[in-house]
């Protein structure tokens, strides 16, 4: 841990906005590959039209997310001299243009299911676990977004 927490700007009461948005885009995104896989076993059309929902929202909701971000690396001199947070802010704009690519693929396909969507799925999934892990460092690691205790 770092000798002094680096204080997130883009907070309410102490608490970093960043963390708070990024854990359903995660969820929605990672359970995208559930819902492909439940389509290959199935070929319920049901699961198609969850993959189309959880692929929309995931995109949007980790754009969101990734703008809170965004502003601390640009406003906070020390998170902006870290260059994990700028690997891990690389990474997650990589992963936030292959799932809204995801997302425009199913939204402009009528025929169905294309395996095309799961390979993007499992690539956008190993992304996160990634962006994740240096996500946490920050955290962990550097302090980033801790509130220190009165």
């Amino acid at each position: 841990m770092a000798k002094e927490p680096i204080i997130s700007r883009m907070s309410i009461g102490g608490h970093p906005i960043h963390p708070m948005l990024i854990h359903f885009p995660v969820a929605f995104l990672l359970g995208l590959v559930g819902a492909d896989l439940a389509y290959l076993y199935t070929t319920d059309p049901f699961w198609i039209r969850v993959g189309l929902w959880l692929a929309g929202l995931g995109s949007l909701g980790g754009w969101f997310a990734g703008m809170a971000g965004l502003i601390d690396l640009v406003l906070v001199p020390r998170i902006r001299n870290l260059p994990i947070a700028w690997i891990h802010a690389l990474l997650a704009v990589m992963t936030l243009a292959l799932a809204s690519f995801n997302w425009a693929l199913r939204f402009h396909d009528e025929s169905g299911f294309d395996l095309w969507y799961l390979y993007v799925s499992l690539l956008t999934a190993a992304l996160i676990a990634v962006t994740s892990m240096l996500g946490g460092q920050l955290v962990y690691g550097h302090g980033v977004g801790v509130h220190p205790e009165p």
